[in-house]
């Protein structure tokens, strides 16, 4: 292609947004994606006749009018199989010795957690309320875990109000701003929804509109610097040696990573530097991918959320490798009525692998080995008490943990969510995607908010910060 306006660093579900957007708007845009295969935590990979997915599990505010409709609207994306989720109980919370249905709606929702908890409808009230209002500034500066118990006074209810977002965001009482919490329940709540099919069909199609407005993205080609000249950025070199001009270049990277392409001997102050490193992570994800014996278990058509103990706040797994709460998450078949495929999914802090960061992919240590055979081992187990007799039912297994993540896609300590949002630090609750080089800006779930809904409105905001600078009205 000929001299692209905007380079774009990542080929992740923010990154293709961005270029999307833009070349929508008559901008000629390159994606440089340093891996064999575009999509970052969207792509799927392949086990036999699998197609396993890494991020994509189920989406939120797909409705006609929903928090995300719009957004897929425009970027041609609503137009891919999307099934909705079982209206009366996409998640099935399991919890405290007792089974909760999560119904789809915010009034059916508030109707269903009032059969369970008929004490605190006066606190469901206000919870309804708040659901409802999702942009309020007061909301980045108010810690969620104070906030629900200053509604509600029954500590079960707010286990069952915060068990889905175990997978979603990071449960940390202390730092966790209700901006963050809501933003991350709510389009569930209104309506859920899985794709039938894998990740890579979002990724493509979003990749054929962008090669359509004349855009391209390329595989394989790892940027390792980031040249500047006279205040702005001016070229990408890549690890092979090549090189790409552009006006304007966008990272959907790690904010991190970002600036260590960035040359110390630039206009990106120090200061900020330091505030993009040294603030603290997410934790990551271990995933245990299950293949099963044909027709050996019928499709289910919600996620099974489950717990040893009545407490899903900090119960990510650490260093003792103990499983304290899961998701599972079943595909939806081809063909037929029975699953062939289903994902299990626990929270993991990085000190749980820590002590094996300076292997490489595919040349762990056994004792790695070992570790992720106990942890896939009590997952199931776990499992096993909603789906029984599930290990009987297993062909193949394959997992993953952040040390996975960081390999694949250069995220610090392999965090699934980006930064670790803090109610008391608010500069960090939403990060400008403005960097101190004029022609250098970010995208991504560290930004502003993370999953498939946060990271399309980080896009947006992205694009909108680009016109302002790049593209004057």
């Amino acid at each position: 292609m000929t001299r692209p306006d905007i380079i774009i660093i990542g080929s992740g579900l923010g990154g293709l947004e961005v270029a999307l957007m833009m070349s929508k708007e008559g901008k000629k845009v390159l994606v440089l994606e340093r891996q064999h295969q575009p999509g970052g935590c969207m792509q799927s990979y392949r086990r036999g006749n699998l197609h396993l997915d890494t991020g994509l599990h189920y989406v939120g505010g797909l409705e006609t009018g929903g928090q995300l409709y719009n957004a897929f609207d425009s970027l041609g994306l609503m137009n891919l199989p999307w099934e909705r989720m079982d209206e009366n109980c996409f998640e099935e919370v399991h919890i405290g010795g007792r089974a909760y249905s999560w119904s789809q709606g915010t009034g059916n929702f508030i109707k269903a957690m009032k059969s369970y908890f008929p004490h605190e409808e006066k606190g469901l009230e206000a919870y309804a309320e708040i659901l409802r209002c999702t942009d309020e500034l007061w909301m980045q500066n108010t810690n969620a875990w104070e906030y629900l118990n200053s509604i509600i006074s029954d500590p079960l209810l707010i286990q069952v109000l915060s068990a889905p977002a175990t997978c979603k965001m990071e449960l940390i009482r202390e730092t966790l701003p209700l901006f963050t919490f809501i933003h991350g329940t709510t389009p569930f709540i209104q309506s859920s929804w899985r794709l039938k099919g894998d990740g890579n069909m979002l990724v493509q199609r979003l990749i054929e509109q962008i090669r359509a407005n004349g855009g391209e993205v390329l595989t394989d080609k790892e940027v390792v610097s980031l040249k500047e000249d006279n205040g702005r950025i001016t070229q990408a070199l890549c690890s092979d040696g090549t090189s790409y001009y552009a006006d304007c270049f966008v990272s959907n990277a790690h904010p991190a990573v970002t600036c260590s392409l960035v040359s110390s001997n630039t206009t990106m102050k120090n200061m900020f530097r330091r505030r993009m490193s040294m603030q603290p992570n997410t934790f990551g994800m271990f995933t245990v991918h299950l293949q099963l014996r044909e027709g050996s278990l019928p499709y289910f058509n919600h996620n099974k959320l489950v717990f040893t103990e009545p407490d899903c706040w900090n119960m990510a797994v650490g260093k003792e490798h103990v499983v304290k709460g899961i998701m599972v998450s079943a595909r939806i078949p081809k063909d037929g009525v029975d699953v062939t495929n289903i994902d299990i999914l626990t929270p993991m802090q990085w000190e749980a692998v820590a002590e094996f960061e300076d292997s490489k992919l595919f040349h762990r240590p056994d004792s790695y080995n070992r570790m992720k055979l106990e942890v896939q081992r009590q997952c199931i187990t776990l499992a096993e008490t909603v789906i029984p007799n599930l290990s009987a039912m297993v062909v193949n297994t394959w997992s993953s943990t952040p040390l996975t993540y960081r390999d694949y896609n250069l995220t610090p300590e392999g965090s699934a969510f980006g930064f670790r949002k803090d109610y008391t630090n608010p500069m960090m609750t939403i990060v400008s995607p403005k960097t101190q080089i004029p022609n250098l800006f970010m995208t991504g779930q560290s930004l502003m908010l993370h999953g498939l809904h946060g990271v399309t409105m980080t896009a947006m905001y992205t694009c909108q910060e680009i016109k302002k600078c790049i593209i004057p009205e």
